[in-house]
C-alpha cells in the first residue's frame, strides 16, 4: 500500500486549491470555503490546511486586498497571519515578534466582526496566545492569563478565548490542541488540562483524545532529553488507562462516514500510534479507518526515524494480524 503524507489526507477537493495557491490565485479557496458553508469542523480543517501552504504564497494578501469586507477573505487572512508567525525564526519578546503577533489579532478581531458565529479566528487567536505564555507579562495580556472558571483547580491561561470557540462549535478539536500547546510553551498545565477535558466527555466524544496528545508531546520531550525509553513510557498504567479510554468512548462509536472525515485523519493516526506502543488491544479498525493516509504526527514527529514509513506499515499488518477471524 502506497503511503500517502499530506496534509489534505483524503480531502480530495482540497488538492486543487494548493495548485491555485502555487499560481497566487485564491479562486478555488474562496470556492471552496463557500461550499464548506458552516459545517465548523470542517471549516476548521480545511482553513487551516489551507493556511499551511497560502503563508507562504501572495494569495490570500490578493483576496484580502481586493475583497477586504468578504468575511472568508477575512477569516483566511487572520488564519495566513498565524500561520506566518510559526515562521518567525526570533524570540517571542523580540519587537518584530510583538508587532507580527499584535497585526495577526486585529486580524482575528476584523474576521469575527464579520461573521460572529465563526470559531475559526477565535481558534487563531488561541494560537496566538501562546506567543505570550512568559509568566512575567502577565499584566499585559489578561485574556491569556484569565482563570478558568471552573470548580476544578486548573491552570490560569486564554481561557476567555476557549470559552468563545467552545460557545460556537463545544469539540472544535483545534482549540484543544491550542489550549494544550500554550500550556506546552508555559512549561506546564498540559495534562491538568486534557485530562479535566477527557473527564468530562461524553460517548463518542473526540475529547477524549487530548490526553494522548499531552502524553505524546511528554514522551517526545522526555526521549529528546535521553530520560525516558519507549517500554517504560507507553507501559504505565495511567497511559494505558487514557489510550482504552480514546478506544472504547470515541473511536468504537464512530460510523464509516464519521470515521472516513479527513478533520480526523491525525487523530486516528496518533491513537494507532498510542495502541500499538501500549500494546492495548484494538488498532486492527483503527488503521483500516486510516487507509494509506497517513500523518507525520504522530509517526515522524513523535518517534522520528528514517524508516518511520516501514515502522507504519509493520505496525499496521500486525494490528491487522491480531484481528479475530471473521466468520
Amino acid at each position: 500500500m502506497t503511503l500517502i503524507d499530506h496534509p489534505a489526507g483524503r480531502d480530495a477537493a482540497l488538492y486543487p486549491v494548493f495548485e491555485d495557491l502555487k499560481m497566487g490565485r485564491y479562486r478555488r479557496v474562496k470556492e471552496l470555503l463557500a461550499e464548506t458553508g458552516h459545517n465548523w469542523q470542517l471549516r476548521t480543517f480545511r482553513s487551516q490546511v489551507i493556511a499551511l501552504y497560502a503563508a507562504h504564497t501572495r494569495a490570500i494578501d490578493y483576496w484580502h486586498q481586493e475583497e477586504p469586507t468578504n468575511p472568508d477573505a477575512l477569516m483566511m487572512w487572520a488564519r495566513v497571519l498565524t500561520q506566518r508567525m510559526f515562521h518567525l525564526q526570533r524570540p517571542a519578546n523580540n519587537p518584530a515578534v510583538i508587532n507580527a503577533a499584535n497585526h495577526a489579532r486585529r486580524a482575528c478581531r476584523a474576521a469575527i466582526q464579520a461573521c460572529q458565529q465563526c470559531p475559526v479566528a477565535w481558534v487563531c487567536l488561541l494560537a496566538l496566545a501562546q506567543f505570550d505564555s512568559d509568566p512575567r507579562y502577565k499584566q499585559d495580556a489578561a485574556e491569556h492569563w484569565a482563570p478558568s472558571q471552573t470548580v476544578d483547580a486548573l491552570p490560569q491561561g486564554p481561557w476567555p478565548l476557549f470559552w468563545a470557540v467552545r460557545q460556537r462549535d463545544p469539540e472544535n478539536r483545534e482549540a484543544y490542541q491550542r489550549m494544550l500547546q500554550f500550556f506546552y510553551a508555559c512549561g506546564g498545565g498540559a495534562h491538568a488540562f486534557a485530562q479535566w477535558t477527557a473527564m468530562r466527555a461524553g460517548e463518542c466524544s473526540i475529547l477524549h483524545m487530548p490526553p494522548l496528545y499531552a502524553y505524546a508531546e511528554d514522551y517526545r520531550r522526555r526521549r529528546n532529553s535521553h530520560q525516558t525509553s519507549d517500554f517504560r513510557y507507553w507501559n504505565d498504567h495511567r497511559v494505558r488507562h487514557y489510550v482504552e479510554q480514546a478506544r472504547d468512548s470515541w473511536f468504537t462509536y464512530l460510523d464509516a462516514d464519521t470515521r472516513s472525515s479527513p478533520a480526523l485523519s491525525i487523530d486516528l493516526n496518533l491513537l494507532a500510534y498510542a495502541l500499538t506502543v501500549t500494546g492495548v488491544e484494538g488498532a486492527g479498525p483503527v488503521f483500516e479507518a486510516i487507509g494509506p493516509y497517513v500523518t507525520a504526527m504522530p509517526w515522524q514527529s513523535i518517534a522520528p526515524r528514517s524508516n518511520w514509513a516501514e515502522d507504519f506499515h509493520q505496525a499496521r499488518a500486525y494490528a491487522l494480524d491480531q484481528q479475530p477471524a471473521s466468520r
